[in-house]
């Protein structure tokens, strides 16, 4: 049933066994946030699931122990997790409540933003105050209603006036925007050519407005919103890098990110894989246990391999990040198998419940609605094909 993580289903991830070097401090980052996600998630993520809660409480917590900015630097107030531990942190939040990780990766992609390219001002204003936790989660905002795998296609516009840049447009599928104080917003700022330039809204500004929470199948408590723009008044001083260079800011920005989606993934299905190799060596049938049936236990087998394929291919990713390469393809690599990975398992995982993994009593039904969207966000199962296939085909890869 869908209670605490029990010690059975929660004991250590062996991260060894896939042969990459795992620092003593990236370990014990991965099982700091496996104890607060055990301790300080799990009990309530069920519920919070079924009211449509947003985390508040936890999501502070995180806030102040550097969460919601990981890879911001000490200079920064952040705790300057390379990719390879933000990735663990992310896949050990998402073992326990996946909208609480998701939250976690949608703030530090903004804040990830503003490490690379915010000027001294605004990170004393924006950047340091999220790294210390005194101003929550932050979010990312460039997906519109009719601007989705086609983030070129924003309508979201600014234009100047006097010192300040004057916002009009909608954002759609925010995560985390239901109690965000800071905004990496996206704009046009050219209207004859495609030009997009990158802005900081925060909270409460004049013409901003949060839209409706999106009543979701998954990810339920992870405060996914509408945003409103109407003739809303920022400082000049709040454009994040160059005018025009928003795009490039935001694609790249997104590999990292990518590979924090594969981790969630992989967070997902290792619960999921637990609760159904739990399930199967307790519940009998036909005079013995469900795992002794051969069908059953090549389900587990297949489960556990891919399983294994995913964290090689996002510890490869997240690695070659910290060596300082680029990693789109990789990126696009670790996120399509680890998401479609992560549905296959899933759904072997509740149907080795049989009729109890479709009441929401057990916790494999909150995880079956969670991984469905994981194809989807952060670019489609399509998406990553196709920057795989231009890797490949065009750029030669191989």
């Amino acid at each position: 049933m869908d209670t605490p993580m029990r010690e059975a289903a929660g004991k250590a991830i062996g991260l060894e066994r896939f042969g990459f070097p795992i620092s003593p401090d990236q370990r014990e980052i991965h099982e700091t946030m496996r104890r607060f996600g055990r301790d300080r998630l799990a009990p309530g993520a069920a519920d919070r699931d079924r009211d449509h809660r947003f985390p508040t409480a936890e999501i502070g917590e995180l806030a102040r122990m550097g969460g919601m900015a990981m890879k911001a630097a000490p200079d920064d107030d952040g705790p300057g997790l390379d990719n390879t531990a933000y990735a663990l942190s992310i896949e050990a939040l998402a073992e326990a409540d996946p909208s609480v990780a998701v939250v976690t990766v949608a703030s530090n992609l903004a804040m990830n933003i503003l490490s690379l390219h915010a000027n001294e001002d605004q990170r004393a204003r924006f950047l340091r105050p999220v790294a210390r936790g005194e101003r929550g989660a932050a979010s990312f905002g460039l997906t519109e209603p009719h601007a989705g795998s086609d983030a070129a296609a924003i309508k979201t516009h600014a234009r100047r006036e006097g010192g300040d840049w004057i916002l009009s447009g909608a954002k759609q599928w925010i995560t985390g925007a239901a109690a965000a104080e800071v905004f990496v917003i996206f704009a046009k700022t050219d209207p004859g050519s495609n030009a997009v330039s990158c802005f900081v809204v925060e909270k409460g500004t004049a013409g901003f407005e949060l839209g409706r929470i999106e009543d979701k199948m998954g990810l339920r408590s992870s405060g996914t919103a509408q945003l409103f723009f109407d003739n809303c008044r920022i400082p000049g001083a709040n454009l994040v890098g160059n005018e025009g260079e928003g795009y490039r800011l935001a694609i790249g920005a997104l590999a990292p990110s990518r590979i924090a989606i594969a981790a969630q993934s992989i967070g997902i299905a290792e619960r999921a894989f637990a609760l159904g190799l739990d399930y199967a060596r307790e519940r009998q049938v036909f005079g013995g246990a469900v795992s002794d049936l051969q069908v059953n236990r090549h389900a587990l087998a297949d489960a556990r391999t891919e399983l294994d394929q995913a964290w090689l291919l996002m510890l490869r990713g997240a690695r070659l990040l910290d060596d300082g390469y680029r990693v789109a393809e990789e990126a696009s690599m670790a996120k399509l198998a680890a998401s479609e990975i992560c549905g296959r398992v899933v759904d072997r995982m509740l149907q080795l419940h049989g009729g109890n993994g479709y009441s929401r009593e057990y916790e494999i039904e909150r995880l079956y609605r969670d991984a469905r969207v994981m194809r989807i966000y952060e670019g489609t199962s399509e998406i990553q094909r196709e920057i795989i296939a231009r890797a490949v085909v065009d750029g030669g890869r191989g």
